[in-house]
């Protein structure tokens, strides 16, 4: 039997059912101990589990055709739904964790039965970890994939929303429940539970930047950002290699959807050429961008005149 072969929408999955398992123990666990921590990473759980559930919806809805209505397709759903993730995560889960923990400080409460809290939080340490390691085997081969050597700048240039919230979420998590853990343990010790309540702000500050740094990198996509520096790069190196391209007057390029780039481009011919030579020109530009660039889906090559003023003609 072959292997099953993991996609974002299969990583999504997993971790919707991960967090709702250990959302729910999270909630016995918080209501035992007493633990403003516990009672955190069970709203840490929760926010995930309802955002996993948001990504699945607009991953499905970018699947649908609808060309009447969606001419280039609907993978901007994607986008759209990454970020109303994100802006849960840091506008609503994120303050509210703060709040909770800043209340506990000045609250006089005793942790017991702290043996629950350790068994969930080592079951979600378990569950969240196995997660991440399948976001992130899936990321760092997309990584690979597109033949990239430095992690950062692949970061940058990722365009897959829904993947990299994924991702950010469950290592959010892992950083959530260790916190936890380490707050309540020194509760324990030390018998002072600003310790505990310190960590839930903690796991607060943490969803908050995750969602803010998420809802940043959707934002972008969601109005338009274009293609990476090294995308651009690629194609200009296609366009100069070509013969029959004279001068590059236009490149605009934009994403559609995670992996469905639209690209445009004004070109000015070499004199002389017949319009059976620049159609084939074109399809030897075309064929060689999409081998080099597999996401981009619809190219538009428009012949211009050399000093064409194209600032007054997209006016």
């Amino acid at each position: 039997m072959s292997p099953v072969k993991t996609t974002t929408r299969s990583v999504v999955i997993r971790a919707l059912l991960g967090d709702l398992f250990i959302a729910a123990l999270k909630y016995v666990a918080a209501g035992i101990s007493g633990s403003a921590a516990m009672l955190a990473e069970a709203v840490h759980s929760s926010s995930d589990a309802v955002n996993q559930f948001l990504l699945l919806i607009g991953y499905n809805l970018s699947t649908k055709k609808d060309a009447s209505k969606f001419p280039f397709g609907r993978g901007r759903e994607q986008f759209f739904w990454s970020f109303v993730a994100a802006i849960l995560v840091f506008g609503i889960s994120g303050v509210l964790t703060f709040l909770e923990g800043i209340i506990k400080l000045t609250t006089h409460y005793r942790i017991t039965e702290p043996i629950s809290a350790y068994v969930v939080l080592a079951m979600s340490f378990a569950i969240d970890g196995y997660v991440l390691y399948i976001s992130s085997g899936l990321f760092i081969s997309k990584y690979r994939k597109q033949g990239y050597h430095d992690l950062f700048s692949f970061m940058r240039d990722f365009r897959d929303p829904v993947l990299l919230t994924a991702l950010t979420e469950d290592a959010a998590a892992i950083a959530g429940v260790t916190t936890a853990l380490v707050g309540i343990s020194l509760s324990l010790v030390t018998g002072n539970n600003v310790y505990d309540a310190s960590s839930s702000i903690v796991i607060g500050i943490i969803m908050m930047l995750s969602g803010l740094y998420l809802s940043k990198r959707s934002k972008d996509l969601l109005i338009g950002e274009g293609i990476s520096a090294r995308d651009q790069k690629k194609i200009e190196e296609i366009l100069k290699s070509n013969k029959s391209v004279n001068k590059i007057l236009d490149i605009k390029a934009i994403y559609e959807g995670p992996e469905k780039i639209l690209l445009a481009m004004d070109l000015n011919f070499n004199d002389g050429l017949s319009t059976s030579d620049i159609e084939r020109a074109i399809d030897e530009i075309e064929i060689s961008i999409k081998s080099l660039i597999p996401f981009v889906d619809r190219i538009y090559v428009e012949a211009e005149e050399r000093n064409v003023d194209l600032k007054s003609k997209g006016s």
